[in-house]
């Protein structure tokens, strides 16, 4: 089963969206794909008084709703917080281990496994481990995510940086529409963000994701992904 760990420059910059959108698109290309959430923190209570992780049911109904909810994400905690401290304000801790191991249970549903980190590379997991750990022990390709705002080359070649500084391959970075058009009259670097970040990081594929958009369009055509099956409007 191979695995694609989709993280961000921060947290808020559309990390869930392109990840259920990942899902959806290698499904239409006939791969068997789930989705993983290894530990998710900040829950609201719905209608009927259970508590609801919104990230977890939106890659759970990218799976078509069939797949358990533990099998999507199989530690969840309540504050919105870093998942470890999180479950300390609720007197538990994060499994380390779990949270690489649990993939195991997609291995006879899955071919493809999409995997959700949680905020950005170092954002803490457990006590012991961030997200660049998980992408060290996944030693899969990884797509870095980033908001279409203002110190979005900065984020991103941070980022990146320190992906590859690890041996870790950055196979794509998708550029997100997270504010509707009407928001983005007042930050004129959208209009600049993508040309800056392939002159200042060329060798990396760069998508286009339109604010509520089903596809990524491919910005720098010059550069393939194959990681990724293609867009149509690619």
């Amino acid at each position: 089963m191979k695995t694609l760990l989709v993280t961000g420059t921060d947290t808020g910059v559309g990390k869930t969206w392109i990840s259920a959108l990942l899902v959806r698109h290698f499904q239409k290309h006939g791969i068997r794909t789930g989705a993983y959430k290894p530990v998710c923190s900040g829950a609201e209570m719905a209608s009927d008084g259970n508590f609801v992780w919104a990230d977890v049911e939106a890659l759970r109904a990218a799976c078509g709703n069939e797949p358990p909810l533990d099998r999507v994400c199989p530690q969840r905690f309540h504050a919105a917080v870093a998942p470890n401290v999180a479950a300390a304000l609720e007197g538990r801790t994060v499994n380390d281990h779990q949270l690489a191991d649990a993939i195991n249970a997609w291995s006879p549903f899955a071919d493809q496994l999409i995997v959700e980190g949680a905020g950005g590379i170092f954002c803490p997991l457990s006590n012991q481990s961030t997200v660049m750990e998980l992408a060290r022990k996944l030693n899969g390709p990884v797509i870095v995510v980033a908001a279409n705002r203002l110190g979005v080359i900065n984020h991103t070649r941070l980022t990146v940086n320190a992906l590859q500084s690890q041996g870790l391959k950055v196979t794509a970075i998708v550029l997100n529409e997270t504010a509707a058009e009407v928001l983005k009259n007042s930050d004129p670097s959208t209009s600049t963000n993508a040309l800056q970040l392939m002159h200042w990081v060329p060798n990396i594929p760069l998508f286009h994701c339109d604010f509520g958009a089903e596809a990524l369009t491919a910005v720098s055509l010059e550069v393939s992904c194959p990681d990724i099956p293609p867009f149509a409007n690619a």
